[in-house]
Order: C-alpha cells, then structure tokens, then sequence
C-alpha cells in the first residue's frame, strides 16, 4: 500500500496505477540535497515513477494555487535545475488540474474499487479483438463485466475518453504497453 498525505496525491496514485508505462512507483523514495544558491537544503519527493522506458520520475504533487506563490515557484526551480544538472531521473510537477482532469478523473476513481476482487478472465479474451467499439463489446457481455474487465487491465481502452460508444477496446496483449495519463 502506498502511503498518501493529500487527495491530490490520492488522485495521482490512480494516474501512476491505471497508466500502463509506469512499471512500478513508491512514495517518498530519496533525500534529495540541493543548493538555492545560499544554503544546501533537503527535499524529498512524493512519488517516484519507473516507467517501462526505463526512465525514472521524480513527482511532486501540489496544488496549483500554491505554485502562484513566488517563494514556492523559486523552490521548485532550484530543485528542476538540480535535477537537471546533477540527476539522472526526470522532474515533474502535477497539480490538481492534472490529477482531476476529465474525464479520466471520473473513469479511474469508478474502476479503482473494481479491482479489489478479481474475477475470472473471460473466454472471450483468449482471442484477440483488433479493437472493438465499447457499444459492441457491452452489448455482448454487459457493462460490469466490461468495466471490471478494464479495471483488471485484461481490457485496455483510453480512459481519458468516456467509457461509451465507439471508443475501441482492445485486449491487454494488443495493447501499448507504454501508455501514461500523467
């Protein structure tokens, strides 16, 4: 389980968990020791991202009304420059209006609870789909054990579109493995 200390956070803990180009993620991972050009300071940050690229991120989560703050924009800088110049992973500010966007805000907090209690993986996806429209496939199977389905990654979709119509669905194997909705 991953720890929290904020509903942004929460909200970008689902980003990193639905986003298939994230390989795993951890909370809190490093000290970071910086310079703001008088004093060396400490920094850790809220998540760090290993994405299946190979690549590292380094998360900080804040409100956006925060980064309106003169002093808070200048600390953040510092540490976007010390990342830049002396670091191999990658730096990245989200805010609320990342995490909240829609509606894959809506999308990833209905599926979330779905993928407590697994299910059986249906016959049908031992086959491939080579992408079905969402309408054809709910028809077919009805739409919780379609939304469980994606929930589990056995169904892969965009889901920062709305899960209706004609959005296509494709089998986790026909899938890009790369996806990332941070």
């Amino acid at each position: 389980m991953v720890a929290f200390e904020s509903l942004i956070e929460r909200d970008v803990i689902l980003l990193l968990e639905f986003s298939r180009g994230v390989q795993s993620y951890q909370e809190q991972p490093a000290r970071i020791v910086y310079s703001d050009g008088q004093t060396v300071r400490e920094y850790f940050p809220d998540f760090e991202a290993r994405l299946v690229s190979g690549q590292q991120v380094h998360i900080e989560v804040k409100p956006s009304a925060r980064l309106v703050s003169p002093k808070v924009a200048r600390k953040l800088q510092q540490i976007a420059a010390h990342y830049a110049q002396h670091r191999d992973e990658h730096f990245r500010v989200v805010t609320e209006l990342e995490a909240r966007k829609e509606p894959l805000h809506t999308n990833l907090t209905m599926l979330s609870p779905l993928r407590a209690k697994p299910a059986a993986a249906l016959q049908l996806l031992s086959q491939h789909l080579h992408g079905i429209p969402w309408h054809t496939l709910e028809a077919s199977i009805g739409r919780d054990v379609l939304l469980k389905q994606v929930a589990l990654g056995n169904l892969v979709c965009d889901l920062a579109s709305p899960l209706q119509g004609d959005l296509m669905v494709f089998t986790a194997e026909e899938a890009a493995h790369d996806s990332l909705y941070l």
